[in-house]
């Protein structure tokens, strides 16, 4: 008796040790646990959000464009941005843009700035007045900000008619731009040509040659000679004809490596500038341009309102794939007496480059300014016509770009093809000067569209959904039970 008094004190101890042990065990387990658990939160945080969260967005809203990448892989300096939002108000796409710029390359990283808790933090970079949800980008001494009404778009133009407004995310064109901008060394000047009733640039327009680094100026040629900064001449829709001083002095511009970018309307003779260009090697098509195919021409107005073909060459490299451009009211533009195609003449070293073109399916209307209607005649010639075209001079170095549309670079035609005409003038500008041409980024849109459920299949799929799919499991639930009864 008196052992097993003793042997149940010892059993018992034995038990509390193993419990003890058991239960240590287990919290030292459980630490562990929560330790590599945290440290794995951590790990799976300083990857890069592209390789742990993944887009699955319609439009791509987080996948940044190839014209994104290349410039975040050539920086060669920090650039930090910070973005303006209170604490717990932030903009969920665009700090996920942000991770993903983030992600690409260590020279771009990005901070939160809460205004209430910082309210003198913009103001050094002279953004006291920018709105909540603003972006100020720094690069060492240099910085810019991208306010908060360029990080998304909206589209009235279908408001009057279906009451809906598109919504397009383009903060990633603001941010990139903006990058491009502080990052860029030296800058180009531009003159816009005036004294001949010239119409001036949309704010479209300069918004997208200031992107690009290019300064505007204006230039009478009557006053003044053509500055030695000029990097290319803007001669846009003029509406009266130049004075031969004028022309002799763009001729000797460009006999000395210049540049210049004409617009011109079938409406305005200008039989001197006309003098200049045929020197190019390029003549107007007569008659008013009008394209039969559907997907040329604008469903709104009609054949007259073009949806040219762009080309594909380096001169319009850098509008988005996928665009349009608008050209309201053009007319053709032949080269070498008729050629209208790429071509090279060995005696003028000449090169002649197509950037605009229509289908071969539309036609030049002759008899435009007496017609009541827009209808093709017996002697209207057929085919496919260059309302844009480039012409580059190998031994002076000299470049010129015609486009036959008075209204090209306006803002109404420019809004209706969302920028496409910006993005072209950018384009062309960057090759004239010989800067990087890289493809602008096009906004992405965040409207959503409902499916869509054919009538006729209305009934079937209601049919299938209602009555059979629940009738058919019932069946089954039944056929189940039975059989296992049976067993």
């Amino acid at each position: 008796m008196e052992r097993q008094k003793n042997k149940r004190p010892a059993a018992l101890r034995a038990s509390r040790r193993r419990s003890l042990y058991a239960g240590a065990y287990a919290g030292v387990l459980a630490a562990a646990v929560l330790v590599v658990t945290v440290l794995l939160n951590l790990a799976v945080q300083a990857v890069p959000s592209k390789y742990t969260e993944f887009d699955i967005s319609t439009s791509g809203l987080y996948t940044l464009s190839k014209t994104t990448k290349t410039l975040l892989a050539g920086l060669d300096a920090d650039v930090t941005a910070y973005y303006l939002a209170e604490t717990g108000s932030e903009d969920r796409n665009v700090t996920n843009l942000l991770d993903r710029y983030a992600g690409e390359t260590p020279r771009f990283r990005w901070q939160g700035r809460d205004p209430a808790l910082y309210p003198t933090f913009a103001a050094q970079y002279d953004a006291a007045n920018a709105a909540a949800g603003s972006v100020i980008l720094v690069c060492g001494e240099r910085h810019v900000t991208v306010d908060a009404d360029e990080l998304y778009q909206y589209d009235y133009s279908a408001y009057y008619t279906t009451g809906s407004v598109g919504t397009y995310f383009a903060a990633e064109s603001a941010l990139s731009a903006g990058i491009a901008a502080l990052t860029r060394e030296g800058g180009y000047a531009v003159y816009e040509l005036t004294g001949h009733g010239e119409q001036a640039l949309g704010s479209d327009y300069t918004e997208t040659l200031a992107n690009i680094g290019v300064t505007l100026g204006s230039l009478n040629l009557t006053a003044a000679a053509v500055p030695k900064d000029a990097a290319a001449l803007l001669l846009n829709a003029p509406t009266a004809d130049l004075s031969a001083a004028d022309v002799q002095a763009l001729r000797a511009y460009l006999s000395g490596g210049g540049c210049l970018l004409v617009t011109t309307g079938l409406l305005t003779d200008t039989p001197n500038l006309d003098a200049l260009l045929a020197e190019y090697g390029m003549a107007r098509q007569p008659g008013l341009l009008v394209e039969t195919d559907a997907a040329h021409y604008s469903d709104g107005y009609g054949g007259a309102y073009l949806l040219p073909v762009l080309q594909q060459n380096e001169v319009p490299a850098g509008v988005a794939g996928g665009m349009y451009v608008f050209a309201p009211l053009a007319q053709g533009i032949v080269a070498d007496g008729g050629a209208q195609s790429t071509a090279e003449s060995a005696e003028s070293a000449l090169t002649h480059t197509a950037l605009l073109s229509t289908s071969s399916a539309a036609y030049a209307m002759l008899d435009y300014a007496t017609a009541d209607t827009v209808q093709q005649g017996e002697d209207d010639p057929v085919g496919r016509f260059d309302l844009a075209v480039a012409e580059q001079d190998a031994a002076t170095g000299a470049r010129l770009v015609w486009v036959n549309c008075a209204d090209f670079l306006q803002d109404e035609p420019n809004a209706a093809v969302s920028g496409g005409n910006a993005q072209l003038l950018g384009s062309i500008v960057n090759w004239m000067v010989g800067a990087q041409n890289n493809a602008v980024v096009e906004a992405k849109s965040m409207n959503v569209t409902a499916l869509q459920v054919p009538t006729t299949l209305i009934l079937p799929l209601g049919l299938l959904f209602v009555l059979l799919l629940p009738l058919g499991c019932l069946l089954a639930g039944v056929a189940v039970t039975v059989w296992r009864r049976r067993r």
